[in-house]
């Protein structure tokens, strides 16, 4: 970006330093600063963009910039520091006059600037540090990311730290088709281009405010990752037939489902956040879904409905907690809120809920198990594990569900899973895996 106001570089300075005092993301800051009610909505995409890029680069900045004369500043100070070393990593602050000025009324240069442009090298006696504050990931991270990627470790991690793609999906509750969406985004001067693999998807050029469209306001479309999209797509359910979201969350796969059974058939939507379930009432409401009932469930026990519900469905989802690794672009705080014990934790909520699911898993109906993570721990070898507890499921591969010519792009080596990198296919990192009682 060029010729950048300073007052972006304040705002950003600003957003960074309400993370650090209340812990929360760089998007809840923005949501809950009085400051930025002044800003247009190219302003907050902009400041947006600039915080993300400060809170993925947090683990480089700080062992570039750290020191006692930087450890030792007040939360504003550290704050507008870290945003003026993004800049400069990213070249958009000393090229251009604004930036030069902002970096003159700030007092810098300072020394650790001069160090941050010379690109100091990072230990090399710890090859796994240095791979970590080289991509700013945290420590546990590495081996993981190593170990399932190998030689690609590093393109993964290069793409993780990227921007994240703005995707809506096409609400087919209210258009016909993507195109039409496109076309009535275009007259209200929001441009537009197809997902390359989600017929539903169209990712979103420039920094218009979507949520200010005639488009949005009938309900037209849902931001959604098309990674998210094609999560949904996989599930497959037949028409008219019956869908347990076991995870719903606030509803994206939920609203994905509702329009793919075009308000037929049923979908029941679970989880153990009664205020997301609260937002995707709303939701549904704002995209003429009217197939769907919500049922909150506690985290020990699922609620009635669920327990009565499951052995009809023909489809249960679970959409598991998990690590978010795939994501990170989208959710940079997200990075440095998980450490290996947590991991670990979420990883026995996922292995409980597939067991849960399985156990109702009626014969012919499919499980679909689906994460945001790009790590095999979460993915293939839970899926591993859990055949091994169920040994009366078997695989559905991708192949079989969505037919070679779409799924093979999308699908992992052998055509099995559903399996995503940033990387590869410019959405999120996700996985699906589907798995089915044969009929006796």
């Amino acid at each position: 970006m060029n010729d950048v106001p300073e007052q972006l570089w304040t705002w950003t300075a600003h957003v960074i330093a309400m993370c650090f005092a209340t812990g929360r993301s760089p998007r809840e800051a923005m949501a809950s600063s009085v400051v930025l009610r002044v800003a247009t909505s190219s302003e907050r995409a902009a400041v947006a963009a600039h915080a993300a890029a400060t809170v993925t680069a947090l683990r480089r900045l700080e062992a570039t910039l750290g020191g006692p004369g930087f450890d030792g500043r007040s939360a504003p100070d550290r704050a507008l520091a870290l945003v003026l070393g993004s800049a400069v990593e990213r070249d958009l602050l000393l090229a251009d006059g604004a930036g030069r000025r902002f970096v003159a009324r700030c007092g810098e240069p300072a020394p650790e600037f001069a160090r941050l442009l010379a690109r100091p090298s990072v230990p090399a006696d710890e090859p796994a540090r240095a791979f970590a504050i080289r991509h700013s990931v945290p420590d546990w991270f590495v081996p993981l990311v190593r170990a399932d990627f190998g030689a690609e470790a590093e393109t993964v991690c290069r793409a993780l730290a990227g921007p994240a793609p703005r995707t809506v999906r096409a609400n087919l509750l209210r258009v016909a088709s993507r195109a039409e969406l496109a076309a009535e985004l275009a007259a209200e001067g929001v441009p537009t281009r197809p997902g390359p693999f989600a017929a539903t998807a169209l990712h979103v050029d420039g920094d218009a405010d979507l949520f200010a469209t005639a488009a949005y306001a009938r309900g037209a479309f849902e931001q959604q990752d098309e990674a998210s999209q094609l999560g949904a797509l996989v599930v497959a359910p037949p028409p008219g037939g019956k869908v347990l979201d076991l995870c719903a969350g606030s509803g994206g796969k939920t609203l994905a489902l509702a329009a793919a059974l075009q308000n037929r058939g049923q979908v029941l939507a679970s989880d153990v956040h009664r205020g997301r379930l609260d937002a995707l009432r709303q939701r549904l409401r704002h995209a003429g879904a009217q197939n769907v009932q919500c049922a909150w469930s506690h985290e020990d026990e699922p609620a009635a409905a669920v327990r009565e519900f499951a052995p009809h469905a023909d489809r249960i989802l679970v959409d598991a907690p998990c690590s978010g690794t795939g994501s990170w672009r989208r959710r940079p705080e997200a990075r440095w809120k998980l450490d290996r014990r947590s991991l670990d934790a979420l990883r026995a909520t996922q292995a409980t809920l597939l067991d849960r699911a399985a156990a109702a898993l009626r014969p012919g109906a499919r499980l679909v198990y689906a994460t945001c993570s790009l790590l095999a721990d979460e993915n293939e070898r839970q899926v591993e594990a859990l055949c091994l507890r169920h040994p009366a499921l078997e695989v559905v591969r991708l192949v079989e569900i969505l037919g070679s010519t779409m799924a093979l792009p999308i699908a992992d080596a052998t055509g099995t899973f559903l399996s995503l990198r940033p990387d590869r296919h410019g959405c999120d990192g996700f996985f699906a895996a589907v798995l089915r009682r044969p009929r006796r």
